[in-house]
């Protein structure tokens, strides 16, 4: 019987289908939700989730990092790999810009007294080139301020440790209402103000669960997380 047993659960885990997914690290929040909706429709895909800079997984990627789904922040990481690959990058959701100050209410006015300002790396992170981009359009030296970060997760880390304000994907609202900051702790900048952050995912490899994920991340059901998590 044991035998029997323990050669169920080998064939269920061999037929368990792997999905390594390679996400920008802004919509880590809603990344978690929709995985777990898909699951309830795909119950025997195991997903391997990786979060970082979209720059980052754009080189990785081109040097053979085995993604099945590289999913991005803006759509130039995502159609650069489009040569890689025979399918074609899509936009799945457009991110917004919010600037958070952790002790005081968050004020773009302010910023030209701040000693500390968190952004994404711009040459790796959208969020990050956004923010530089709202920066040069008030019209100030930045430079002995800013501070930059890796990715826009390290970005909040940053502005949490040690920066008066930070720069960061308004999908972290939601958290940081949960972890007792105010909503004048927060503030979605202007849009005027940016390049639209329009991200893009594409698949790289052939395994039909990336095909399935693409499918369910432009899905009514996964827009509608996005959605709950602040993009548009």
């Amino acid at each position: 019987m044991k035998k029997i047993l323990l050669s169920v659960v080998f064939c269920a885990f061999a037929l368990a289908q792997e999905l390594s997914v390679a996400a920008a690290a802004n919509i880590s929040y809603p990344l978690e939700d929709i995985k777990n909706a898909f699951l309830k429709h795909y119950p025997d895909v195991k997903i391997q989730v990786n979060t970082g800079s979209s720059g980052t997984f754009n080189s990785q990627i081109k040097n053979g990092a085995k993604f099945d789904i590289f999913l991005s922040a803006n759509s130039d990481f995502a159609k650069d790999l489009e040569g890689l690959t025979k399918n074609k990058a899509s936009i799945y959701t457009q991110g917004l810009l919010m600037l958070f100050a952790p002790n005081k209410k968050a004020s773009l006015n302010d910023l030209k007294n701040a000693k500390c300002i968190a952004v994404a790396n711009p040459k790796s992170a959208p969020y990050g080139a956004a923010a530089i981009e709202v920066l040069k359009k008030l019209n100030f030296d930045y430079t002995k301020s800013v501070i930059y970060a890796s990715s826009i997760a390290n970005t909040l880390s940053q502005t949490l440790s040690a920066c008066e304000y930070g720069f960061i994907a308004a999908s972290s609202k939601k958290q940081l209402l949960k972890m007792g900051y105010k909503d004048e702790n927060m503030l979605i900048v202007d849009e005027k103000l940016y390049t639209p952050i329009l991200q893009s995912m594409i698949v790289i490899s052939d395994n039909k669960s990336a095909k399935d994920f693409y499918d369910f991340i432009l899905s009514k059901e996964a827009k509608a997380i996005f959605k709950e998590y602040g993009y548009k």
